[in-house]
Order: C-alpha cells, then sequence, then structure tokens
C-alpha cells in the first residue's frame, strides 16, 4: 500500500470480507458490527503480502487462528473468504498478482 487512503481501502474492504463471512455468526446473531475490529486492523496490515487467493486465505488464518480456535481457522478453512478478499482487493488494485 502506498498511501493512507491505500490502506483505508484496504480496512473497508477487509472489513466488509469479515463481516461477510462473520465466523462464529456473532454479527448475525445480533452483536455490534465491530465485533472483528481488532481482526479486521491486523489482516489489513497484512494486505502488501497478499497476492493470491491462497495468500489472501492465509492471512485470514493466521489473525483469526491466533484470536480464537486454531484449529478452526486453517488456511484451508478460510479458503472461500480468502478468494472472495483476493478477488475485492485485486479489482482495488490493492493486491499484487503473484
Amino acid at each position: 500500500m502506498k498511501s493512507r487512503d491505500d490502506y483505508d481501502a484496504a480496512l473497508h474492504i477487509v472489513g466488509a470480507v469479515v463481516r461477510s463471512w462473520d465466523p462464529y455468526s456473532l454479527i448475525s446473531s445480533g452483536a455490534p458490527s465491530d465485533e472483528f475490529d481488532s481482526e479486521i486492523s491486523k489482516v489489513a496490515t497484512l494486505v502488501p503480502g497478499i497476492s493470491s487467493p491462497s495468500a489472501a486465505a492465509a492471512a485470514l488464518s493466521t489473525v483469526f487462528s491466533a484470536v480464537f480456535e486454531p484449529e478452526l481457522f486453517s488456511p484451508a478453512q478460510c479458503s472461500v473468504p480468502g478468494q472472495e478478499l483476493f478477488a475485492k482487493l485485486a479489482a482495488a488494485g490493492l493486491a499484487p498478482q503473484a
């Protein structure tokens, strides 16, 4: 990311993907929409290293495994949101192509 605007855009994209993914269905069960803001911020800092869907899944896995139950957040288990995250970052010009 080359600017604060890029970081803000990445933060917005990561936030949208994570809130849509909604691990544990917390948000859909009534938790505040900022439930995953800490994890979203951590993933956003990893965006410069995301150059593929598998790298996006690994970034989600790394962050969510460290905070929650590691056995539930392997890269394979994060592949669907990882694909969505990479696609949105790439469309915004924020993910370098491998």
